[in-house]
């Protein structure tokens, strides 16, 4: 199965353009500034701590200060050169759309900062330049270092593709020469990998895009040495301690950085989410070129535990703020939950690098669902503002004064001290057309209902749709004959056929021969369909969530009463709910008015009382698509609602 270029896929969608034009008209240039430091804007912290870097950004500068062109010490996360080159990659999505003199002036100004920060060896990291040089490479259970490098290797590769300038992938080539000398199987060499993983699907599509195997050797060796010893972090702070160079002594848990094993031994999601699912889209892809059967089976192990055991209505993973992580099968709360932005991309990359094995319709379902709902609600809609923690439920007070909750956000800030999720963001939702089309020797799949046009080599197909709008997507191919295989959606009800008759529906798919002129027209239903959780989630006891087409749906108080939690939903009364368009949040906004019946609130204000009767008052309840809330103010939110 093969990527697509990306320039070769035009959107002509009015729900997706809104996004790609958002990006580039207002998040580019907002997070430019940000990491320039020069908004005057509020920068919280990710969650309540006062140890956490807050209050500005000082990505760039912490470049020019490594370059010897300011003066001053490094601030901000030791990650923080990883915001850098996200932003950096998210634009050049922008300019394989269409070419930008000024973006692209700004972007290469980007990178020759970034090249005067380079030492001559090759190094490049500008927290341990300015603050521990002589930890290089030797502090890998919290540094960060190659997970820094796998972002700028792949801000390369898009910005080489983008505008086919070498400049940004030479300092990456330089780099990934420098980690090659430190890291390997060799005697001499560092037996270990980064904390952090993302070196490793860096590298991998760094293969890809040269051809050069030593890369998939490398991505292959961090994979295979992880875990390998499980004492290799105990020994490296030992040795650093012995050595003089630091006192530090932290307790490293090896199931949150997943190194309790090595990684094809691995069955289960363990530990910090997003740590855990790049690896897994490393591994998906290692295993795909090497044909690595034990690493594979490992991928399907882990998948199968996260999407049927871990996973979020809305795409989201990772139940707890501690770690950042998964935790148990089905502890899923919905008011304590992280959800984070970053970790709902990794899923998408897992599910496309699994999907490139074997296209099952099971992966692009979770690619939906997590586009359209966990990773969608990450942005405001005016594009200035971020979240980094997705709850599935939110009581303003609660959050205001639990010391639980500090993480969950009523509001999206301006921007946040740990900035990984703002330029992810851009990056996936700038990079949309690469999940529309794919081809393979089997012929062209078209695995979403996108308005757009692919140009290959032999043929063109058209998507020419109003949807999630309308219920109807018509589809012109010119062109080379060929096998077509269309995703059918599971939401999706009554699909009918036009324009062809010799067709088979089987396995999720829609399949036919194009021939050199054709077209066809879906037609469908997209009913309001009631979610249940399985009896082991407790929080859902006795809920449903509801959802249209690929969209999550949620109450707020804003368009309601306060106390969504009084709101009780008739498992009848939902398919039956109305359908409106708006102009509300976005200029077309799907709701949806459901009745309801609201419980009435005591007349005694006690927490208790004996044998007292439960009254109920009849009320309709309107919903909105889940990767809406919080635009208009702050407000309770639901997802699950009693039923």
């Amino acid at each position: 199965m093969q990527e697509l270029p990306l320039k070769q896929v035009v959107l002509t969608d009015y729900f997706w353009r809104y996004y790609q034009e958002l990006i580039k008209e207002t998040i580019i240039p907002y997070q430019y500034d940000v990491l320039n430091d020069a908004l005057d804007i509020e920068v919280e912290a990710e969650r309540k701590d006062d140890y956490l870097p807050k209050g500005k950004s000082h990505a760039l500068e912490n470049f020019r200060i490594t370059a010897g062109k300011t003066q001053g010490e490094h601030f901000g996360w030791f990650f923080q050169d990883s915001d850098v080159y996200k932003w950096i990659e998210a634009t050049s999505y922008v300019l394989v759309k269409q070419r930008d003199a000024v973006l692209e002036g700004l972007v290469d100004e980007v990178i020759n900062l970034i090249g005067s920060a380079q030492e001559e060896d090759g190094y490049l990291n500008t927290y341990f330049q300015l603050k521990y040089p002589e930890l290089k490479y030797r502090q890998l259970y919290f540094s960060h270092e190659l997970y820094c490098a796998g972002h700028l290797i792949e801000a390369a590769i898009a910005y080489d593709q983008a505008t086919g300038k070498k400049e940004l992938l030479a300092i990456a080539l330089k780099l990934v020469g420098n980690i090659e000398q430190y890291f390997g199987e060799e005697e001499g060499k560092i037996q270990g990998a980064d904390g952090h993983q993302e070196i490793e699907l860096a590298l991998g599509r760094l293969y890809e895009h040269t051809g050069e195997e030593k890369y998939l050797t490398l991505a292959a060796f961090f994979i295979e040495v992880r875990g390998k010893d499980p004492l290799f972090y105990e020994k490296e702070i030992t040795q650093n301690i012995a050595d003089g160079l630091t006192t530090d002594n932290p307790n490293v848990d090896l199931f949150y950085l997943q190194a309790y094993d090595q990684p094809k031994n691995q069955q289960t999601a363990q530990g910090h989410a997003v740590r855990m699912l790049y690896m897994a889209a490393s591994m998906a892809k290692i295993a795909n070129f090497q044909q690595d059967e034990k690493l594979l089976q490992a991928c399907l192990a882990i998948w199968e535990n996260i999407t049927t055991k871990k996973m979020y209505v809305t795409g989201g993973v990772g139940s707890t703020v501690h770690g950042e992580a998964f935790t148990s099968d089905y502890d899923l709360p919905n008011d304590t939950m992280y959800c984070e932005t970053c970790a709902s991309i990794a899923l998408v990359y897992f599910a496309y690098e699994l999907y490139k094995i074997e296209p099952k319709t099971e992966y692009f379902e979770v690619i939906e669902r997590a586009i359209y709902n966990g990773i969608l609600s990450g942005a405001s809609v005016d594009g200035t503002h971020f979240f980094y923690v997705n709850p599935l439920e939110v009581q303003p007070e609660s959050c205001h004064h639990n010391p639980g909750k500090g993480h969950v956000k009523t509001q999206r800030p301006d921007w946040l001290g740990c900035a990984c999720c703002p330029p992810n963001f851009a990056r996936l939702i700038g990079s949309i057309g690469k999940y529309i089309y794919n081809q393979s020797e089997k012929g062209l799949w078209v695995n979403l209902f996108i308005g757009s046009q692919l140009k290959g080599e032999y043929f063109s197909i058209v998507q020419q749709t109003n949807f999630p709008y309308e219920n109807q997507v018509k589809i012109y191919y010119e062109g080379v004959k060929q096998n077509v295989h269309i995703r059918i959606p599971k939401w999706l009800h009554n699909l009918t056929v036009t324009g062809i008759d010799d067709y088979d529906l089987n396995e999720g798919y829609l399949r036919f021969e194009a021939y050199p002129q054709m077209a066809l027209v879906l037609t469908f239903d997209q009913p309001i369909l009631s979610i249940s959780s399985n009896p082991k989630v407790l929080g859902n006891m006795n809920k449903v969530s509801i959802q249209r087409g690929p969209f999550i749906y949620c109450a707020e108080s804003i368009d309601n009463e306060i106390d969504l939690h009084q709101y009780f939903i008739e498992a009848k009364n939902i398919s039956q709910g109305v359908v409106s368009q708006t102009s509300e949040i976005l200029n077309q906004t799907l709701t949806i008015e459901v009745q309801a019946k609201k419980q009435q609130s005591w007349t005694e204000n006690v927490s208790y009382q004996y044998n007292q009767d439960v009254i109920f008052e009849s009320k309709s309840l309107k919903l909105i698509p889940y990767h809406l809330w919080g635009n208009r103010g702050e407000t309770e939110m639901r997802v699950w609602l009693n039923c």
